[in-house]
């Protein structure tokens, strides 16, 4: 990936890493439905008025707002659904080990669905030591157990495959503004979701407290309508198995969300996980591992030209 790339990704895994608090806040007062419905149709809003003012104008073919309205489906509607559910019985730590299983089940698919992101051993060894980070900066609040059998674990799982074969599916759509593949997906999830409301009641602005109504906002204009701009860019320009990498990111900038502005302790285990996942982040961009080889490879043929020279 180029250097925009992975600041791209760091950006998105700040804005991510602060949605399981918004979720969080959101569900004391509203239902997981509620809370997905009001997120998606204030985001849609926002980005129709985004690209009104920015003069991008919404495509005339109806393949493509079949194909981006399919895309919200997998991509908003139903994983973001399964994750507040899911929210509602396990806690922030065993959710950001079961998010990070996403970049495992993209490159899966990748590896069969397309012809440019084959696995290699490179991306398997960095994937899993992001993974072995994130479990390490998490197992002391987790070490009573995780039964995956459960309900919510199972729900989260299946978001996290959701947006792993999402990945895949908007490839296609990267030669379109990710503003406009943003916008015609969350519109198309909220009129997706419309026909539910027969059978969940949306509260009143009254009965909601402003904790709660900015906890939707930000969720609905910062971690859903901006952020899908920055990640269908990143999927256009480096491909879906690098643009989920975010997700082994985001408990990193959660953690340290915590530590600088709320004042928690920074323990030993989460330096040395987030060391872990830096490294398999490393490993995945290869960039260093390629400038170490050169420099190898240079000082090998220097060695040799003094050697016969020495000869002489």
């Amino acid at each position: 990936m180029q250097n925009k790339d992975w600041l791209w990704l760091l950006l998105l895994s700040i804005i991510w890493g602060s949605s399981f608090m918004f979720i969080k806040i959101g569900l004391r007062k509203l239902s997981p439905f509620a809370m997905l419905y009001c997120r998606l149709v204030l985001a849609s809003f926002f980005m129709l008025i985004v690209c009104r003012m920015s003069g991008v104008a919404l495509p005339t073919d109806r393949k493509v707002w079949l194909g981006l309205t399919f895309l919200g489906a997998i991509n908003t509607a139903l994983p973001f659904f399964l994750v507040a559910w899911a929210q509602q019985h396990i806690d922030s730590a065993t959710a950001s080990i079961l998010n990070a299983t996403s970049p495992v089940f993209v490159m899966i698919l990748a590896h069969f669905f397309t012809d440019d992101e084959k696995l290699t051993v490179r991306k398997v060894l960095g994937v899993m030591l992001g993974i072995a980070g994130i479990v390490t900066m998490v197992f002391p609040s987790i070490k009573n157990g995780i039964v995956l059998a459960g309900m919510a674990q199972a729900a989260m799982l299946g978001a996290t495959f959701n947006y792993a074969v999402a990945g895949i599916y908007a490839r296609r759509f990267k030669t379109l503004n990710p503003m406009l593949v943003s916008t015609i997906s969350l519109l198309g999830a909220s009129l997706l979701l419309t026909p539910f409301l027969f059978w969940n009641k949306l509260p009143s602005l009254t009965d909601l407290n402003l904790q709660t109504i900015f906890a939707v906002v930000m969720l609905a204009i910062v971690c859903t309508g901006t952020a899908f701009i920055i990640y269908y860019r990143v999927i256009a320009s480096a491909g879906a198995t690098n643009a989920l990498l975010v997700t082994l990111m985001i408990p990193v900038s959660a953690l340290s969300f915590s530590s600088f502005l709320l004042g928690e302790q920074l323990k030993v285990y989460d330096i040395f996980g987030m060391l872990l996942i830096f490294s398999g982040l490393l490993i995945i961009d290869g960039r260093l591992f390629q400038y170490l080889s050169g420099r190898q490879t240079a000082a090998s043929v220097a060695g040799q030209v003094v050697v016969s020279e020495d000869s002489r």
